[in-house]
């Protein structure tokens, strides 16, 4: 038989079935989001790339480090659509590059058929095309006898997966960087994200009606408007409460981004903030939503 490829020669395509969680995914479309506006992130690209400035390096935090590690497993995010960095980054930190085991018929035999070269070419095809494409794990090269009564069938074949006793892992593979939370939950971050995007857009804008361009409270919305031009002192208790949350929120927000330019995500445990530059931020925001067109 021909000797299989090795893994790192096999070739990632835009076709190939990743075995990965489709919804992991969309998780990590947002952590991208949020590392395009990390400034810590975006110190560690230009570390990386350019040098850094006598003021940047002033900036630096002092866990820098771990900041430059998460860019070098992630790569410059400020502008590359997302099914291009899953390809050449998402896909290694949080995919596998061999297709999903699964059953397969090698060879068909009908009644009284005697030994035929094709049985041959199917089982070297087998282990030299497709073992290969799937990682080559344990797997068992059964005689499966039809015309019976098939729970018999899948009772035998249920036994000998037993006797095999080959554990069952969790997950098809650990990540090398698993996401950081034990309950994965999309509304919070959506809301956070679009309170940075709505915050860079207008950064000069009233926490409230930030807050209500967000949704980041949906039952003390009711009745406000982000566009009002006259206000009433019937919502002014309504706009405070509306301006606290949003600030809580803006600033989970923060350490959020922060968090996740140090591989931690979806993560908003207090850290240090540096300061965020609304302005670059919206340049590089809008740069990025006109690559993915």
């Amino acid at each position: 038989m021909k000797k299989a490829p090795k893994t790192s020669n096999l070739n990632i395509s835009r076709n190939m079935k990743e075995w990965s969680s489709v919804g992991i995914k969309a998780y990590l479309m947002l952590m991208l989001e949020f590392l395009r506006i990390s400034p810590s992130y975006e110190l560690a690209r230009k570390a990386r790339t350019e040098g850094l400035s006598k003021e940047e390096k002033k900036l630096l935090p002092k866990d820098f480090e771990l900041v430059l590690k998460t860019y070098d497993d992630f790569g410059d995010v400020s502008s590359i659509r997302f099914d291009e960095w899953w390809l050449t980054k998402g896909l290694y930190i949080y995919g596998t590059e061999f297709a999903k085991p699964r059953t397969r018929l090698i060879a068909n035999v009908v009644k009284d058929e005697e030994i035929d070269p094709n049985f041959h070419r199917a089982l070297d095809h087998h282990f030299e095309k497709i073992r290969p494409e799937e990682g080559k794990g344990p797997a068992l090269i059964l005689s499966v006898p039809l015309g019976i009564n098939k729970r018999t069938v899948l009772a035998q074949i249920s036994k000998l997966i037993d006797q095999s006793k080959v554990e069952i892992p969790v997950k098809a593979k650990k990540s090398a960087r698993p996401l950081d939370a034990k309950r994965l939950r999309k509304d919070p971050l959506l809301i956070a994200i679009n309170i940075l995007w709505n915050k860079s857009k207008d950064p000069e804008i009233d926490l409230w009606r930030l807050g209500v361009l967000a949704k980041v409270s949906p039952k003390h919305m009711d009745g406000l408007d982000a566009k009002a031009q006259k206000l009433t002192s019937k919502t002014t208790d309504q706009r405070m409460k509306m301006g606290i949350l949003t600030s809580r929120a803006l600033k989970k927000s923060k350490q959020i981004c922060e968090q996740a330019a140090r591989g931690k995500f979806p993560n908003s445990s207090p850290i240090e903030l540096p300061e965020f530059d609304w302005g670059e931020i919206y340049k590089k925001i809008v740069k990025a939503r006109l690559t993915k067109k």
